[in-house]
C-alpha cells in the first residue's frame, strides 16, 4: 500500500475543506497545516510531485510574524481566488493518490 498514507492525509485535508465553516483562506491553511505540511514529496505519485511542491511553496513564502507561523501570515495575505486556486489543486492531488491507491 505505497500511497495509503497520503492518500489518508488528502482525504482528510479535502474532508476538513468540504465541512468547515470557516473562508477559503482558512480552509487552506487547516487542510495544509493540520494534514500535508509534513508529507515528503518523494511519498506521492510522480505526476503531483512538482504540484505538490508548488503549493508548499505557496503556502509558505511569507516570513513567520510574532506568534503567527508562516503559513498562517500567508494566508492571511492570500486573495479569495488564490486560495480557491490551491483548494482545487489540493482536490485534484487528493483524486491523483487516491487513483494510484485504488490501482495498486
Amino acid at each position: 500500500m505505497e500511497y495509503a498514507y497520503p492518500n489518508k492525509k488528502f482525504t482528510a485535508a479535502v474532508t476538513g475543506m468540504a465541512t468547515s465553516p470557516k473562508n477559503i483562506q482558512e480552509k487552506v491553511g487547516d487542510a495544509f497545516i493540520n494534514h500535508l505540511m509534513y508529507l515528503e514529496t518523494e511519498e506521492l505519485p510522480e505526476e503531483i510531485r512538482l504540484k505538490f511542491s508548488n503549493m508548499f511553496q505557496r503556502l509558505t513564502k511569507c516570513e513567520p510574524i510574532g506568534n503567527k507561523g508562516s503559513v498562517q501570515v500567508t494566508i492571511d495575505q492570500m486573495s479569495t481566488d488564490e486560495a480557491t486556486e490551491i483548494a482545487m489543486n489540493i482536490v485534484y492531488m487528493a483524486d491523483i493518490v487516491h487513483s494510484k491507491l485504488s490501482d495498486l
